[in-house]
């Protein structure tokens, strides 16, 4: 058992945060809200912290300095039950959920080869942003709000050079892909618009290019 299950519930610092700690249940004092705790579609997240795995239990009014308190469990060990998200719960997460946009530093200490195609990682998956991405220092939110405002600058340059120039960018380029400018102009801000809404909603890893379609779908 972690030393820190022994601990009074006097508790222990995680950032600007406080956790206490009773019996084999802990309690989160969170200075921010963290929505992807709770349970979405009939699919409950698992809460790494100090290698002991747990899940909210409640939802709780906390006090002027921090707001927001979790009460997290242990998660059931019985059943075979399999958590389908795990979220690690540490100093790096806080500093990711208080700093949104911030630089963060990689697990290993190497950075990625990835970067060389930063302003177009914002397209890739979710599942490979949190995987990939950010152990290896890129900011999954940072690089997805990069690549949605990239990706409306280039729908503005289409608009401007099919109807004032005759010609959007891949028609100049490559003469018969015309069909991709007006692909361009209706795929790119619709996808951008979504991905801006998720990162406005503090989601930590964003849609990669229409994964959030399917989802969508699903839900009506």
């Amino acid at each position: 058992m972690p030393e820190g299950h022994n601990r009074p519930p006097s508790g222990v610092e995680v950032g600007p945060d406080v956790v206490l700690y009773f019996g084999e249940k802990i309690v989160v004092c969170a200075v921010k809200e963290m929505p992807e705790w709770e349970s979405r579609e009939s699919s409950r997240p698992a809460i790494e912290f100090e290698e002991r795995r747990y899940y909210l239990s409640r939802k709780l009014r906390g006090d002027e300095d921090r707001p927001f308190r979790y009460e997290l469990a242990p998660w059931p060990n019985f059943g075979g039950i399999r958590p389908r998200i795990v979220i690690t719960y540490d100093e790096d997460y806080v500093a990711l959920r208080d700093g949104a946009f911030k630089k963060i530093r990689p697990v290993d200490g190497h950075r990625t080869n990835w970067r060389f195609l930063y302003p177009f990682l914002g397209f890739f998956p979710a599942a490979f942003k949190e995987e990939v991405l950010e152990p290896h220092g890129i900011n999954p939110r940072r690089v997805s709000l990069i690549t949605s405002c990239l990706s409306y600058l280039f729908f503005l340059a289409e608009l401007i050079g099919l109807f004032f120039f005759s010609g959007g960018l891949f028609q100049k380029i490559a003469g018969p892909l015309v069909w991709l400018d007006y692909f361009a102009i209706t795929a790119l801000p619709c996808d951008s618009a979504v991905r801006f809404y998720q990162i406005f909603m503090s989601e930590r890893y964003p849609d990669g290019f229409f994964e959030w379609l399917p989802k969508f779908l699903m839900r009506r």
